[in-house]
């Protein structure tokens, strides 16, 4: 009895340290309170979280994580950006690296699924940048930069190019490119020589509806069906694979019906069984939309909720989907909502987290 209550003794600390996981926080620095990169522990049961450290950078806006090496675009206003590297050890960051994104105001930054490439965008610039990463996590090279040309219908939103993403396909054989100025998205082949990639010199091009301004996209589980949040507009585009190519469905309002006001659709996640669909409106809406995704690839909405906040920019699920948390840039406020697994739906469970201008939550 008495060797079994000291095992019990001995795990119940290491059942403790599994419940905590890390969770980085990117936000504006420039004009506000901010510092940079905050580091949370967070409580996957509870929803809890503490704040670990915080790492100086400047207006690290987005963030990308491959194992224990972050990555973050430093979008400093009126100047061309920079991409950052850091590694993760006990709960605090050290920085490696950084390099010259390419172009004003990168915006995005995502890594390949090898870990062996990072692709940034550079809003303001027009352009994609695609660097070569080191084992070691450090940023080799800026091995590519893919500059836009061309404009828009909207004379003052889309006077030019506005590169707002870099998505790559689940497997890494595409580069997905989101052009809010074009209304465009170009898409990459990846190659493999070796253990090294690079991009095809040619793009499929696929348009989405005119003035809308593709931002963010994701894909079904088996990548039958792409979607587009389409930040001017406040609606969401759906595509269909047929083929090798991408074929127009449908437009879904991401707002309530007979919603009058501003947009500024923002962030759009599915949830890892595929079944539910989010996405976030800015301007006068400040809502998160839930959507059933139809075996056909039809968006049915199913609920539409308060941010609790002003200005959601990024938001995303816990890794086990219990939770939902959005980062509401204009109130200083992270807010937490539990999700049901069955039904999809997110409840607000009266958790904040206070930090400064945040715009981007990775796990």
């Amino acid at each position: 009895m008495k060797k079994a209550f000291i095992y019990l003794m001995t795990i119940l600390p290491l059942a403790s340290f599994a419940q905590q996981i890390p969770m980085f926080v990117g936000t504006y620095t420039s004009k506000t309170a901010s510092k940079g990169i905050y580091i949370y522990n967070f409580d996957v049961k509870t929803g809890e979280t503490t704040l670990s450290s915080t790492q100086e950078s400047k207006d690290p806006s987005f963030l990308a994580r491959n194992n224990n090496f972050i990555y973050a675009v430093n979008e400093v206003p009126n100047q061309e950006g920079t991409v950052s590297a850091y590694s993760f050890k006990d709960g605090h960051l050290t920085f490696l690296n950084s390099l010259p994104s390419g172009g004003e105001s990168p915006c995005f930054v995502e890594v390949h699924p090898k870990g062996s490439l990072l692709a940034v965008a550079n809003y303001t610039g027009g352009s994609a940048a695609l660097f070569d990463l080191e084992s070691n996590g450090v940023l080799s090279k800026r091995a590519r930069l893919i500059q836009h040309e061309g404009k828009g219908v909207d004379p003052v939103r889309q006077e030019k190019p506005h590169v707002h993403s870099t998505f790559f396909s689940n497997k890494g054989d595409k580069l997905y490119v989101q052009d809010l100025g074009l209304d465009e998205i170009s898409i990459y082949p990846v190659n493999k020589t070796g253990n090294a990639y690079s991009l095809a010199d040619e793009s499929e091009d696929i348009f989405t509806p005119a003035g809308g301004g593709p931002r963010h996209i994701v894909f079904d589980k088996k990548e039958k069906f792409l979607y587009v949040v389409l930040e001017m507009t406040g609606q969401i585009a759906s595509y269909k694979k047929d083929g090798d190519a991408w074929m127009y469905q449908s437009t879904f309002d991401i707002n309530p019906e007979g919603f009058k006001g501003s947009n500024g659709g923002a962030d759009m996640k599915i949830s890892a069984d595929g079944k539910f669909l989010y996405a976030t409106n800015r301007g006068d809406a400040n809502t998160i939309a839930t959507f059933s995704v139809e075996k056909d690839g039809e968006l049915k909405k199913i609920a539409n909720l308060s941010v609790k906040g002003k200005g959601p920019r990024n938001f995303n699920l816990s890794p086990d989907g219990k939770y939902l948390l959005v980062a509401n840039q204009y109130t200083n406020n992270i807010v937490l909502f539990s999700r049901d697994a069955k039904t999809g739906l997110l409840t607000d469970t009266g958790k904040e987290i206070a930090v400064p201008a945040p715009v981007c939550i990775i796990f």
